[in-house]
């Protein structure tokens, strides 16, 4: 119930933030922010290794691991972390995006991939003590701290830069990363810092880490596409679109996470077991896509009242759109049935095929239809993740009767 509450309250915050937002920044300047968020985000699972879904897959079966598995993670998220922004900003210097500085990117990085990673850690640490109130309490924390950096951008700049924006947006992070580890201190316990384990678990990270960067491609990529193939107003306009959706998913990823720790205890005893929660959370969950489909079919012609006029299109955007609900409902309890169940590597390796297709349909469709092309991508991409990650439920569960 506090993680539904946290999540309700994010709604508010971030849909307050997010106006605030679009409408500062023109479709064109927004563009240009949602196209690097989604550059970073592709390498933000990678940032961490994996340690999040560790921590929880090890602490939900034997508490005693906690110190070592977080202090793990910290150590991983710096080291690998620092990596991935070296490579980013490296890349980037070559390949460029027009309207966005390397200074830009590096602010981003650095806030997604070290600051953010450790804020989740955190929250994924809770999570595996079974302390979801406190998780809850560090997911409103960011979310309430970008809430009040949005509000400094727009009290102390006429004109605000992206650069200004970022340069807050990253301190926020690194804030809520500071506030959200005292926390786990002082309720759980410190972290235990041992350098020759940062080897440990790689492959099994690394299969984590593979099958949340693949999720984030097939969700994110085709922004930074259009910014790229396009033009950073169809980012815009198609970025706005997605935002509100993912608001709208809200509840079903509450439920979710919140059911993860549950989904590796079951699992212990293979499939069969995972599977049962499984169809426990399912029909209501489906129940809820449909109704916020409908809902946003009805509230988006409001789109362009609240956000401007700029952002007519992203109205009907967010209507064809609403399928992914759907979509996305069916295929995330199939992912944590699967990972659960030890069977992460099938799930990773599902993630990936699909994200391949998006790719590729992406780099088919948006130079021909611009954010149009972008939605049929995901709808497919969403649909097709659907079926194959079903298809691995119903095969392993045969195979294990």
């Amino acid at each position: 119930m506090a993680l539904f509450q946290s999540f309700i309250l994010q709604l508010i915050v971030q849909g307050i933030y997010f106006v605030i937002l679009a409408r500062t920044f023109a479709p064109e300047k927004y563009g240009a922010y949602v196209g690097i968020i989604a550059i970073v985000s592709i390498f933000i699972p990678f940032a961490s290794w994996g340690s999040e879904q560790i921590i929880i897959q090890n602490v939900s079966r034997q508490r005693s691991t906690f110190r070592e598995a977080w202090g793990t993670g910290i150590l991983k998220t710096l080291v690998f972390g620092s990596i991935f922004i070296s490579l980013i900003l490296i890349v980037y210097s070559f390949f460029p995006i027009p309207g966005i500085s390397l200074e830009i990117v590096f602010v981003v990085a650095l806030a997604n991939l070290i600051f953010l990673r450790l804020n989740d850690l955190v929250r994924d640490s809770f999570v595996g003590v079974g302390m979801l109130g406190y998780t809850a309490k560090i997911m409103f924390l960011l979310s309430l701290n970008r809430f009040f950096g949005v509000l400094v951008l727009i009290a102390l700049f006429d004109h605000p830069s992206l650069l200004a924006w970022t340069n807050i947006y990253c301190f926020a992070t690194f804030c809520s990363a500071v506030i959200s580890t005292y926390l786990l201190v002082k309720q759980v316990d410190y972290p235990k810092f041992v350098f020759s384990k940062i080897g440990k678990d790689l492959k099994l990270g690394f299969s984590f880490a593979v099958g949340i960067s693949a999720q984030t491609i097939y969700n994110d990529l085709d922004k930074s596409m259009l910014a790229k193939l396009s033009t950073l107003e169809s980012a815009g306009i198609y970025g706005a679109a997605y935002h509100i959706l993912n608001v709208s998913f809200t509840p079903i990823l509450s439920l979710a996470m919140a059911s993860f720790r549950n989904f590796f205890q079951q699992g212990v005893s293979g499939i069969r077991g995972s599977f049962a929660l499984c169809k426990k959370l399912l029909p209501m969950s489906l129940g809820y896509s449909l109704i916020a489909i409908v809902g946003l079919a009805v509230f988006a012609p409001l789109v362009p009242l609240i956000l401007g006029s700029e952002y007519a299109d992203s109205a009907t955007a967010l209507i064809w759109l609403s399928p992914t609900i759907f979509f996305r409902t069916m295929h995330i309890f199939a992912a944590d049935t699967l990972t659960g169940a030890d069977l992460q590597r099938v799930r990773s390796g599902s993630q990936v095929l699909v994200a391949i297709a998006n790719a590729l349909i992406n780099f088919w469709l948006i130079p021909l239809y611009s954010w149009r092309g972008a939605i049929w991508a995901t709808l497919i991409s969403e649909c097709l993740l659907m079926i194959v990650l079903w298809s691995a439920v119903y095969l392993y569960s045969r195979k294990s009767a």
